[in-house]
């Protein structure tokens, strides 16, 4: 008799599992020398509080991923219940930068990292390490400051919809 513990994972089972897993939204941003850019991520953590540290995931060889290879600073937007549309503005994959911040206002740092005005939230980062992992690539930040701006009900992804937390 097989157990389901024998069964190889198919990628479609994988993610129909982790769909049911409730994850933060946040728009991550980074800027080098020939583009600036954001991009929606679902895999947002914290690592580590001494020294703060913060991981998420990117896809390798994405617009996001290409651009953090070359960047030294990065910043996590957290946003809330109502900021579902800048979700899924971010979460255009084939969108170019400059037409992703043309539209979302926005001011840079001496880095050059675009800053949302709209976010709930920013976490300044320094960019810490870089790991391969399968397909995508675990990026660590090391937090160097925060910005509070707004204490609001956050959005999270569940089931293919963006929730928020009651």
């Amino acid at each position: 008799m097989s157990s389901s513990i024998d069964r190889p994972v198919s990628p479609q089972d994988f993610r129909g599992l982790m769909r049911r897993v409730p994850t933060p939204v946040t728009v991550v941003t980074a800027a080098d020398q020939n583009e600036a850019r954001g991009a929606t991520i679902g895999s947002f953590t914290s690592v580590s509080l001494e020294p703060p540290l913060i991981s998420f995931n990117v896809a390798v060889e994405s617009q996001l991923e290409v651009v953090l290879r070359q960047a030294s600073h990065l910043a996590v937007h957290l946003l809330g219940a109502q900021q579902s549309k800048l979700c899924t503005h971010f979460a255009v994959p084939e969108q170019a930068g400059h037409k992703q911040l043309s539209t979302a206002p926005h001011h840079r740092t001496r880095h050059g990292t675009p800053i949302l005005d709209a976010a709930q939230a920013v976490l300044y980062c320094r960019l810490h390490a870089s790991h391969e992992a399968g397909d995508h690539r675990i990026i660590v930040g090391r937090v160097l400051s925060i910005d509070e701006r707004e204490r609001k009900q956050p959005l999270v992804y569940y089931q293919q919809s963006y929730r928020s937390v009651r």
